[in-house]
Parts: C-alpha cells; structure tokens; sequence
C-alpha cells in the first residue's frame, strides 16, 4: 500500500503546481469581454491538461494504511484505524462504544 500513498502524494504535489495556471485559464475562458478567439485558445490549453492532472483524480487516502474507502477527513484515517485507536483509547475525545 505504501505505493498508493507515494502515488497520491507526488499527484498532489503536481497538482499544486499546475493549479493556479488551471484557474487563470478558467477564469479566461468565462470573461465575456476577451475576444472569442483569445477565449478559445485558453480552452484549448486547458484541454490539453490531461485528467490525470485534475482534481478529480485525487482520491483522499488514509495516512497510515493507504485505504481508500471509509476515510474519515477530520483525521485523515480509514474507519478500521478509528476503530483500532479508539479501542487503545490514542485518540483523546473518542472511545470505542460496548454494550
């Protein structure tokens, strides 16, 4: 799993970089007063970003075991390392609920 996290992180960091470019064209292309072919080579740059570069490619992971469903963003973790820490008592406003 530790290839999944280098994955995201070096997606994120390439994301980074190119994000302010990506807005600057976006905010071009939606200028009513540019002219249209101005408008229109701005959204040919921004087609040729691929998707692999977007945003919609990020996929929000856990920090330690690298589980991509039943993340939790207040923490950053998978529900399973939740569960594990709060079973352990490590997280300090959450215990493990039994009945």
């Amino acid at each position: 799993m530790e290839f999944l996290l280098t994955r995201e992180r070096l997606r994120r960091e390439h994301f980074k970089k190119i994000e302010t470019r990506i807005i600057a064209l976006k905010y071009i292309i939606h200028n009513q007063n540019l002219s249209a072919t101005f408008r229109w080579e701005a959204f040919l740059k921004l087609s040729k970003i691929t998707k692999k570069n977007s945003r919609v490619s990020l996929k929000n992971r856990c920090s330690l075991t690298g589980r991509g469903r039943g993340f939790f963003r207040f923490f950053s973790l998978s529900r399973i390392a939740i569960r594990d820490f709060a079973r352990n008592n490590e997280l300090p406003f959450l215990t493990k609920d039994s009945w």
